[in-house]
Order: structure tokens, then sequence, then C-alpha cells
């Protein structure tokens, strides 16, 4: 957001409203991102986003006990043996197009009742109902990396095809989508379970933020209320606008954010 150098005139302000524009801006309003233009995260930040978090994953696995595998967890189906068995078949599924595709079908003989996602995932669980957690984190440590590699070597021709979500109400996703921003987000979201489920602390990396960033992106991209300034306060936060208000008619005034509905959630 720049401001407006001397005898400039921002777009849309006449002359007559250049006193107040002179007021002291909102520390709010000079904070605000409009998320909706925030770009989606590319191939190279996402290996990036990646690898920090497989590390912060394996870092938390570390830190478990035996006591810690029959936890339930937020994800209700799942202990905590069962949500890291998840981790390890997603890794699988990025590394090995096939693996995905059986899965797949497999889920749909064996779940019909269930969501496409929900069947294609428990297939991955059962494919590792042998496995102790120890076992589990060591196919874990091996797989992530090449899972990160794997994804940011698609091609783009596949990156550009839009695929089902499995997921009931939601639009079809590209591909470059799901590889670049949906199974990112996916293991930082298992991290807080396990996180939760266990008792061990949540560490916060410089990565968690942009991670956050997108997750406010996709709200805001399907805003359709009026217009919301969103702060999320800690180190993964931040303060975003939702909603359709140019900033830079916000920018200088101590009064503007007035209409337009605050939240201010901790985080």
């Amino acid at each position: 957001m720049t401001s407006p150098s001397a005898g400039e005139q921002p777009d849309g302000i006449t002359p007559g409203h250049r006193q107040d524009l002179g007021r002291k801006a909102s520390p709010l309003i000079e904070s605000l991102v409009a998320a909706a233009r925030l770009p989606q995260t590319d191939p190279d930040q996402a290996a990036g986003i990646g690898q920090a978090e497989g590390q912060a994953t394996l870092a938390l696995l570390g830190a478990l006990g035996d006591g810690d595998w029959t936890r339930p967890s937020d994800c209700t189906e799942w202990d905590v043996r069962a949500l890291v068995a998840h981790l390890v078949a997603q890794c699988e599924d990025s590394i090995r197009l096939g693996t995905l595709l059986r899965r797949e079908l497999a889920g749909r003989r064996r779940y019909p009742g269930r969501t496409a996602v929900d069947a294609h995932m428990a297939v991955g669980v059962d494919d590792h109902r042998d496995a102790s957690g120890p076992e589990l984190v060591e196919r874990f440590a091996l797989l992530w990396p090449r899972a990160v590699r794997a994804r940011r070597r698609r091609p783009g021709l596949l990156r550009r095809l839009k695929v089902d979500s499995g997921i009931p109400g939601q639009p079809r996703w590209p591909v470059a989508y799901l590889l670049d921003v949906i199974l990112n987000r996916d293991l930082w979201m298992h991290r807080v379970d396990l996180s939760r489920a266990t008792g061990r602390p949540l560490v916060i990396g410089g990565h968690d933020q942009q991670i956050v960033a997108q997750v406010v992106r996709d709200l805001a991209l399907g805003w359709s209320a009026a217009p919301v300034a969103l702060e999320l306060t800690g180190p993964a936060g931040g303060c975003w606008l939702l909603g359709d208000v140019a900033l830079d008619l916000l920018a200088g005034h101590a009064t503007a954010l007035t209409p337009i509905r605050q939240a201010r959630v901790a985080f």
C-alpha cells in the first residue's frame, strides 16, 4: 500500500477531501491485506513450505511415547496411530499416482456410504493397519521429502486439470491447488490434531503464517457478506480485509473502518 506523493490526489478523491486524508491512520488499516488479492502459493513456495511443515511434524512425532498411539484425536474415527497412517498414505498418493487411483476405486467399493474423499482416506489407513506407531513415523520420515519433490515435478498440463474434490458442495479443484495448497494444509491441520490429542506443544515457524494466509485467501474468495477487517493474533496470524472495498481509499482515514465489521480472534 503506497501513499500519494505531494500534490497528487488518490483516484476517486477530490481536493475537498484532502483534509480528511491528513488525519492519523488507523493502525489496523495500515496493516490490512486484501486477502482475495493474495496470489496462490506457487510450486517453488509450496516445496519450501512442505519441507518446513514436514520437519515440524517429524519433531512432534519424535516426541511421542508408547502411551500416545491409542489416544483419540479430533478426527473421531482415528486414534493417533491411525492419523499417522493417514499421513503416510498421503505421501504414497503424492509419489505414485497409481496408488492414488487404486485407493480411489477401492474406496468406492469398500465404503459406498461415505463421501469419495472419506472413502479414499479410509483405504489408505487400512493399508497400514498392521504397522506400529514408530514404524509409521519411520515411513513418514522417508516418504514426505519424496512426496514434496514429486508434487513439485508434476507438469503444467496436469496442474491445469480440474478434479472432483470429493467434498459435497465444493466445486472442482485445479490440480495445482491440490498440490500446492491443500496437501501442505492437510499436514499442518493434522499436526494441530496431533498436538491436541497428545498434549505436545504446537511449535510455530515462519511457514505456518503462509499456510494460514492461504486459508484466509480461500475464505475471502468466497466472501459475499459485508466487508470485515479480520485480525488473527499470534505468530501465525495477520490482518486481512474480507469483502469488496478499496484499501487505497481507506488509507489515511482514522474513521474509515467505522462501517466495516471487525473481528479479532486469538489464534
